[in-house]
């Protein structure tokens, strides 16, 4: 007959469905996100009641090839492709700040909730909650603390809770490594990264990878032990990286300049930019209202998500009157095909990429896929019987 087929069985679905209720659920298909979608149009199983999800902790997710760059840039550069063509969704996100100071963040911290639905290949909603802390590191303890929940977006059903650490430092990454393939002028071979952290070593994995010509990586952070811990773990395998005492040394004659700070005040200006330089501001307040105006082209993932926040670069060149959205590109339009990037060697070029709840989604969804072919995780019951249907 024509439409979804009714039967009543149990089996391996998607939120582990069994009797009780009719109703449609998802069955955990194997073979890629369209047998994924196919299933959950043509499955609707009768007897529905206990429901159990996919619970997969850091190491899960790891063992299911979260810190895979290679992997995680093909899969966010479709999220952000499908952004700008319209198949997300993507409300603001909410959070929760410690003060009304414009550098909350960075002193204080905030915890965010950012929803999303992904749609293409990936089909998926789901939400990410992350704190982030800025005194955790003295206590032995990230910085950032995520997790995400993906739920089906046709039933609601709960399919996978997951760290989410991992997913986000890797798809930020990932973000920054797409604007360097787009954007970075032919022939770059210097690096800087600004901050020894986390979020540097994903930044380097994604960067690493989209400039082939890559001779030199210069690190500046202000603190001396961190900056050496850094260089010992990340040297092995890489191109020299050079331990910068003086940042605007770090940036003299770089190709290729990053950002990704905890620092309270702008400390890249105008005149640190030069000719042919690419500038990515992963955190917020590294470059000065001069040295955006200065840039020939301004660029971010979403404009509204960006100015969203006051302490963010365009947030703050928009409230001071410098630039309006008609000014700036957003990323998926130039990995559309949309929009040129760069169009002369000598552009100056400053991205400024917020972080989107649909790039979280994506890559989660990606390694919970992963994490059902392989078997990783453990399965945890929501219920045994709905009390109410």
């Amino acid at each position: 007959m024509d439409g979804p087929q009714r039967a009543c069985e149990s089996g391996p679905l998607m939120g582990r469905a069994r009797r009780g209720w009719c109703g449609t659920v998802l069955p955990l298909a194997a073979g890629g996100a369209a047998g994924h979608a196919e299933a959950r149009r043509a499955h609707i199983v009768c007897g529905v009641a206990s429901v159990e999800f996919l619970v997969l902790s850091q190491e899960d997710v790891v063992a299911a090839g979260g810190l895979e760059m290679d992997a995680c840039l093909a899969v966010i550069e479709e999220a952000l492709v499908l952004h700008h063509r319209g198949d997300t969704i993507l409300p603001q996100k909410s959070a929760l700040h410690w003060s009304n100071d414009i550098d909350t963040d960075e002193k204080l911290g905030r915890i965010m909730a950012m929803p999303a639905y992904v749609g293409g290949s990936l089909g998926m909603a789901g939400i990410k909650w992350i704190p982030s802390v800025p005194q955790n590191p003295s206590r032995g303890l990230p910085r950032g603390i995520g997790v995400v929940l993906l739920s089906d977006p046709e039933t609601g059903l709960p399919v996978c809770f997951m760290d989410g650490t991992v997913v986000s430092a890797m798809r930020t990454g990932a973000v920054s490594g797409l604007a360097a393939r787009e954007l970075a002028a032919p022939g770059s071979s210097v690096l800087t990264l600004y901050g020894a952290g986390v979020q540097a070593r994903t930044q380097l994995a994604g960067l690493e990878r989209m400039l082939p010509d890559l001779a030199e990586i210069r690190l500046y952070d202000p603190s001396p032990a961190q900056t050496a811990a850094f260089v010992e773990r990340e040297q092995p395998g890489r191109p020299p990286i050079r331990a910068m005492d003086d940042p605007r040394e770090a940036a003299r004659g770089s190709h290729v300049v990053v950002a990704a700070t905890m620092a309270p005040a702008p400390f890249v200006t105008a005149e640190w930019l030069e000719p042919g330089m690419l500038v990515l501001s992963v955190s917020s307040f590294d470059p000065s209202l001069d040295a955006i105006d200065a840039a020939d082209l301004l660029v971010t993932d979403d404009f509204a998500h960006e100015t969203y926040h006051p302490s963010r670069p365009l947030a703050r060149a928009e409230a001071a009157g410098l630039v309006t959205e008609a000014d700036v590109v957003t990323l998926g339009s130039i990995l559309a095909g949309d929009h040129p990037g760069r169009t002369a060697d000598e552009e100056t070029i400053l991205v400024s990429p917020v972080g989107l709840g649909i790039e979280d989604v994506a890559w989660a969804t990606a390694v919970y896929r992963q994490a059902e072919e392989l078997g990783v995780g453990a399965r945890q019951r929501l219920w045994e019987e709905p009390i109410w249907t």
